[in-house]
């Protein structure tokens, strides 16, 4: 598992569970406000992977790659491609969730506790259990920035010539 910035970037997730618990909470109170919605933990891409690798029993070797010093200097050999994931961020996106929880609001889950029902609709749909269409979206060109194999191969071959 290649995971850019060792896998420390953070930018919080959220699940229909809890949007669905914060506009119950909001629909009880009505009023004009703007909230934020976000789940009630902010894993890092490191903890996303452990979490997804545990709730399918599995386990792979992490290489966490750091950040290149000079993304334009040929000699450092950080790569500022490979490892990127859709939770790869700089600075960490934390959303301030005060004004929901002074409303009452209470988060259905966590991200472990939320997704594991993701990750068994996935398991099952890429089973061929949810219909042909089920994981269409994976084809949308925004997820193949995060998928680069070759370049993971050579990383790979490199590393083992050393």
């Amino acid at each position: 598992m290649f995971l850019a910035r060792r896998g420390a970037g953070v930018a919080q997730t959220v699940a229909a569970e809890n949007v669905a618990a914060l506009i119950e909470t909001v629909a009880d109170k009505p009023g004009r406000r703007i909230l934020n919605s976000a789940d009630p933990d902010a894993p890092s891409g490191l903890e996303i992977a452990r979490t997804i690798a545990d709730l399918l029993g599995h386990t792979w070797e992490e290489i966490l790659l750091d950040d290149p010093a000079d993304p334009a200097d040929p000699a450092d050999t950080a790569n500022p491609v490979l490892g990127r994931h859709p939770w790869d961020t700089k600075f960490p996106i934390v959303l301030d969730m005060a004004a929901a929880l002074d409303l009452g609001y209470v988060p259905a889950g966590d991200f472990p506790t939320t997704v594991a029902a993701e990750i068994k609709w996935l398991t099952s749909a890429a089973a061929g259990h949810a219909g042909d269409r089920a994981l269409a979206w994976l084809s949308d060109p925004y997820f193949d920035s995060f998928l680069d194999y070759a370049g993971e191969d050579r990383y790979l071959a490199e590393r083992a010539s050393i």
